[in-house]
């Protein structure tokens, strides 16, 4: 699921898809932290898992220096990126916050997505968080050296972070993180400051979101 969304809110001067980019384009990393839904749905459409978390970082349409299936699942990243962005779910989410926080709204639901599928994750899988949280990173490091220097993720490190997403805390600092890369941070840390009345809200949505990203992420494999 993605931050630039293709959405219907405007601020006074940029639109939000203008604003998540130039947000992007302010730090050496993403600014998009929802590795947590996109290797939930890479598993479900049995696609390449290091393939969606690398879907974050690499840029234009040029895959021939990745084996296909990896250039399968950064394609599928893309289009769950697209589905997510128009989603009536997803506006609706990014309505509820107010007209100047707004404009954070796409990253921030981000890794708010992230912390419901994490904190209900019994209700999406049989298989204990924990373990899915290391058989995804397990992945994704096997194909670390695709990542540039110094974002190639290991083993330990990836895991720890998948599972911090399970806490308040984590996501706080997932938060602070994303906003210490942009030039002004203070914005974002604003319209971050009780992130969690939007929880229950997206609990409830979300069966719905991931079911029809689900059926998508599959079609598109099977396409």
């Amino acid at each position: 699921m993605s931050a630039i969304v293709l959405c219907k809110f405007q601020s006074r001067t940029r639109s939000a898809p203008t604003v998540a980019k130039s947000l992007s384009a302010q730090g050496r990393y993403s600014v998009r932290m929802n590795y947590l839904a996109h290797l939930y749905l890479a598993d479900r459409a049995d696609a390449d898992m290091a393939g969606a978390i690398l879907g974050d970082f690499v840029r234009g349409p040029d895959m021939t220096r990745f084996a296909p299936a990896i250039a399968h699942s950064i394609r599928l990243h893309r289009r769950i990126d697209t589905i997510t962005d128009q989603h009536p779910l997803v506006l609706g989410a990014m309505a509820r916050f107010e007209p100047g926080p707004r404009r954070y709204a796409p990253i921030i639901l981000d890794v708010l997505w992230d912390y419901v599928l994490a904190t209900d994750w019994a209700r999406y899988s049989s298989e204990p968080y924990a373990d899915f949280c290391s058989r995804g990173a397990r992945a994704v490091a096997a194909s670390g050296s695709l990542f540039e220097w110094p974002r190639r993720p290991t083993h330990s490190g990836f895991t720890t972070l998948l599972r911090s997403y399970a806490t308040e805390t984590g996501i706080d600092f997932a938060l602070r993180r994303i906003a210490a890369r942009l030039k002004k941070p203070e914005p974002m840390l604003e319209a971050c400051k009780g992130w969690q009345q939007h929880a229950p809200a997206l609990r409830e949505e979300l069966p719905a979101l991931i079911g029809d990203l689900e059926s998508a992420a599959k079609a598109f494999t099977t396409s």
